[in-house]
């Protein structure tokens, strides 16, 4: 009777331990093909459409325009709707532009100020390094694998879930949860990779005549 029990107990354990690893060893063959493919770009552009919400209120905030992205570390955001501006991370910082008054927001997104969460980005090649990758899917259904992040180190995000193109691995859309219970959005599509962007898409240098306004310095 103990030896039939014995033999239970290891096929109970060997089964539990093989069904365990399936999806781990699933999750890391997503993970290195999202990797390898991010690796060989140097330049992302995309129309986004954004959508927001902030703690403590109902309403939710809408955005649309175009997103840029050029290794190893320039982000853009080119917002064409409601409002004309332009966002650029850059040293820590994150520049709103508003050319329309002429004014300059510089904010301090530095990692010892928490982060940016939309940095993802620019490290999609490498997201094991910087995220705990709590679950990696695929969803036939929609075409797309999706992921759920969390930063290793302190950020504004708490968990980033990020869903990418089957086959391409283009980024589908970004939804960024943060510690202070704002839901931020980011649909992507006319996604292309290694094409030629302007510099000054990048540009953080201003007319004498801009206002500069500092946040968390």
């Amino acid at each position: 009777m103990k030896k039939y029990l014995t033999l239970a107990v290891f096929f109970l354990v060997f089964f539990y331990i093989f069904f365990q690893t399936i999806p781990s060893f699933s999750r890391n063959i997503l993970i290195n093909k999202i990797e390898n493919t991010y690796k060989g770009v140097h330049s992302i552009s995309a129309y986004f459409y954004q959508q927001e919400v902030l703690p403590g209120y109902s309403q939710k905030i809408f955005y649309k325009g175009y997103f840029f992205y050029e290794s190893p570390d320039k982000l853009a955001w080119v917002y064409i709707s409601p409002i004309k501006k332009r966002e650029v991370l850059s040293g820590g910082a994150l520049y709103v532009i508003d050319s329309a008054l002429k004014r300059v927001t510089v904010i301090n997104v530095s990692e010892s100020n928490g982060g940016y969460p939309p940095n993802i980005i620019a490290v999609i090649g490498n997201l094991s390094r910087y995220f705990k990758v709590i679950r990696v899917t695929e969803n036939p259904g929609k075409g797309i694998i999706e992921a759920e992040l969390k930063p290793i180190n302190l950020q504004r995000a708490r968990v980033i879930y990020a869903d990418f193109k089957e086959g391409s691995f283009k980024i589908a859309s970004l939804k960024i949860l943060t510690h202070q219970g704002q839901t931020i959005d980011f649909h992507y599509s006319r996604v292309e990779f290694n094409r030629h962007i302007k510099e000054k898409v990048f540009s953080v240098n201003f007319p004498s005549d801009y206002k500069i306004i500092k946040e968390g310095y």
